[in-house]
């Protein structure tokens, strides 16, 4: 029964895993990247990954590499894929889309009202440095 649990406990990583890179994919989707930085992500998602796979794999199973360990991990990131992960970069990057037009918008109004502060300053300024000549 032990080997069920283990087996559990790797499709879950193995759904967190592609979770995880569907969260890079969404980046990628919103703030575009050249091809170095894209390879450059995913050298260092799949470091972490690996290394996060060598810890759970020594917690849980004392660092013993075997075939359900493996399949579990593989099945639970085709399965994330197949009936999760289109869903879920569809919500996250309408929700980034959102924010994003929100903050611009934000900005744009904040802008505005600086430049209309800065304009009722410069009369005042100009008449300071009138009086002082």
């Amino acid at each position: 029964m032990e080997e069920g649990r283990i087996f559990v406990h790797f499709f879950l990583f193995g759904m967190i895993a592609f979770a995880a890179y569907d969260g890079i994919r969404v980046v990628r989707r919103i703030f575009p990247h050249g091809i170095f930085m894209i390879s450059l992500e995913d050298l260092v998602y799949w470091l972490v990954i690996s290394l996060c796979f060598f810890l759970h794999l020594c917690q849980v199973n004392n660092g013993k590499i075997r075939g359900y360990v493996l399949l579990g991990s593989l099945l639970g990131a085709w399965i994330y894929y197949s009936f999760c992960s289109r869903f879920v970069m569809r919500y996250l990057t309408e929700k980034i889309h959102y924010l994003k037009k929100r903050l611009k918008k934000f900005r744009e109004m904040t802008t505005i009202k600086l430049n209309k502060l800065r304009k009722r300053k410069k009369p005042e300024e100009s008449e300071k440095e009138h009086e002082k000549n």
